[in-house]
């Protein structure tokens, strides 16, 4: 199963993001084209469209399997759904295929939904290679033990539905005093900082917005106000903030996860005056999703960070110094940081979601991860005892199925009072080159779900929870005990419907459906949701913050965000 696992990160390797259906490599009338006739970016004159797309024009509706040269390249060209496609903060001509993926690439036509773009084959000889291992001919068929994976995994591009609980859970928007504008992403933060006894809510920088971080002050009753006059040492990108009193001085300090830099550290004094306490943090480690808690057990808290993956920078991470998953370890009371790398440098995944648990009974943390890495399975890391971690994963596609991104996750005590399970959402794409005559196909070739990840009894066990058809990931994700019956439950957004899903957890791993009332979901984009008593009355709130939907650098401003307060289980109808 090696050789399985290596074929399919070996693919990853070219196509780091979803590729959309392949369209017809029959060019259609314009009128034929779902979304409408497609067009660059402004109008051309036919000298300039020559100069921009090469000699061969590729037409309305290129195939993506074609070559085109053009500055002495070779390129080919992909479509992809407006949906997960945002544009860049610098040149109008380059967008991300694929929101959740910071990859950049030049945009060759629009139309209402869908976005072309141009893919550089860098080196022919490996794209060769990749596309024979992606597409089996007769000189390199599927092999025996991958077609065995694609039987045994088939019945999982399906959907399921967990029963319903039959229950309904309440809440009350009470978001008076946030932003209503705005672009905020990826991680907020919920802490007292000032010390008044009340949770506060914490945001990052905004993307494409001022560089300076956001609190707004909570009065105990779901009430919001900015924090006027707040003194920050210096600017700072968007990105994930965590809370901790790193000095132990009694007064809240922040940590921020920085897009394109890496990790700062901000000591509070509780009346809004900040000093940077980075010594030892890196500047060259692109991060946007970062934790706290206290790695080594000194009794001070420390930094875990992820890299958001792919980059156009070259770093520390992408030159093989650092691992995709690093410990920053508090020295002297945040006068200097040590770091350190928990998974192998070789290990490939990264992405914008992270989270802890303990996974293993001892008395270190472990962590599952997200990965924006087409088909790499490295999320898992368990600790060995202090400062020592191990890959927790498997190359069998058993525990983490190859075929898949992996984005929002969480864990909790869901099937067991001692030990942590990883909940963990995907999007998972079977192979459109496998030939139904060989396998047939599923029920659904593209599905998004929800599975946990259990450790009883020291062998990590996968158990599907959730799935359905769609291809816009689940990228936010919260764990709280929301009907009070003692037992965790998990809430998520989802986009195929838009809608907040509740899932009511039994303490024995498994999940009903609950229906919720007052939770109203944004289409923008999310990539966190928080969930904490913001007001005092025992039960877990959600927090959430959306980024906004176009271009930030053009005007566009409808991010926002949002607390709902849990009222509790609605009274069963006589």
């Amino acid at each position: 199963m090696k050789y399985l696992s290596a074929l399919f990160v070996a693919f990853v390797a070219v196509q780091v993001v979803a590729q959309q259906p392949a369209p017809s490599a029959t060019p259609a009338a314009a009128t034929e084209i779902d979304g409408g006739a497609p067009a660059y970016l402004r109008p051309e004159t036919a000298e300039q469209r020559a100069a921009r797309v090469g000699p061969v024009d590729p037409g309305l509706n290129p195939d993506p399997k074609q070559a085109f040269y053009r500055y002495g390249k070779r390129y080919h060209i992909e479509k992809y759904d407006n949906r997960w496609v945002v544009m860049t903060g610098g040149d109008p001509g380059w967008a991300r295929p694929y929101g959740f993926a910071n990859i950049y690439k030049e945009i060759y036509q629009k139309n209402d939904k869908f976005t072309w773009f141009w893919f550089e084959d860098k080196d022919e000889a490996a794209q060769e290679i990749a596309n024979a291992a992606a597409t089996p001919s007769a000189a390199a068929p599927w092999s025996d033990l991958q077609l065995k994976y694609f039987k045994s995994v088939r019945a999982e591009f399906s959907p399921l539905t967990p029963q319903d609980s039959g229950r309904t859970v309440s809440f009350v928007e009470s978001s008076e005093g946030l932003p209503k504008e705005g672009s905020w992403r990826n991680t907020l933060a919920i802490a007292d900082m000032n010390g008044d006894g009340f949770a506060d809510i914490i945001a990052p920088p905004e993307r494409a917005g001022t560089n300076s971080p956001a609190i707004f002050l909570g009065d105990g009753k779901g009430h919001w106000k900015f924090w006027q006059g707040v003194k920050w040492p210096h600017g700072l990108n968007y990105g994930s903030v965590v809370a901790a009193d790193f000095n132990k001085d009694g007064k809240m300090d922040l940590a921020f996860g920085v897009h394109l830099d890496g990790v700062h550290v901000f000591l509070g004094d509780g009346k809004g005056n900040f000093t940077d306490a980075s010594d030892g943090l890196p500047r060259d480690y692109p991060t946007r999703r970062i934790l706290v808690t206290d790695v080594d057990r000194d009794g001070y808290p420390d930094v875990v960070t992820i890299s958001e993956g792919p980059t156009a920078i070259a770093t520390s991470a992408t030159n093989g110094n650092y691992a995709k998953l690093r410990v920053y370890l508090n020295r002297d009371g945040a006068k200097s940081w040590t770091g350190m790398n928990v998974a192998e440098t070789t290990r490939q995944f990264g992405g914008d979601w992270l989270a802890l648990g303990n996974f293993n009974g001892d008395a270190y943390p472990d962590f599952v991860a997200g990965s924006v890495y087409y088909g790499s399975s490295d999320i898992l890391y368990l600790s060995n005892g202090a400062k020592k971690w191990n890959f927790g994963g498997d190359t069998e596609g058993v525990v983490v199925p190859a075929l898949s991104y992996f984005f929002a996750n969480t864990t909790g005590k869901f099937s067991s009072k001692k030990l942590d399970d990883a909940v963990v959402s995907y999007f998972r794409q079977w192979p459109s080159q496998l030939e139904a005559n060989i396998v047939p196909k599923p029920a659904v070739e593209n599905v998004v779900g929800i599975d946990r990840i259990s450790f009883a009894g020291g062998k990590a066990k996968r158990t599907s929870i959730m799935r359905w058809d769609g291809k816009r990931p689940v990228a936010a994700m919260g764990t709280g005990d929301f009907d009070g019956d003692g037992n965790m439950d998990i809430v998520f957004l989802r986009y195929d419907p838009l809608e907040f899903v509740l899932l009511l957890g039994d303490g024995k791993g498994g999940f009903t459906l609950a229906k919720t009332t007052g939770l109203v979901p944004a289409s923008n984009a999310t990539y966190d949701l928080q969930v904490a008593d913001v007001n005092g009355d025992g039960r877990p709130d959600i927090i959430i913050g959306y980024e906004a939907a176009g271009n930030t650098t053009l005007g566009a401003r409808d991010g926002s965000i949002h607390v709902f307060l849990n009222t509790g289980v609605q009274p069963a109808k006589k």
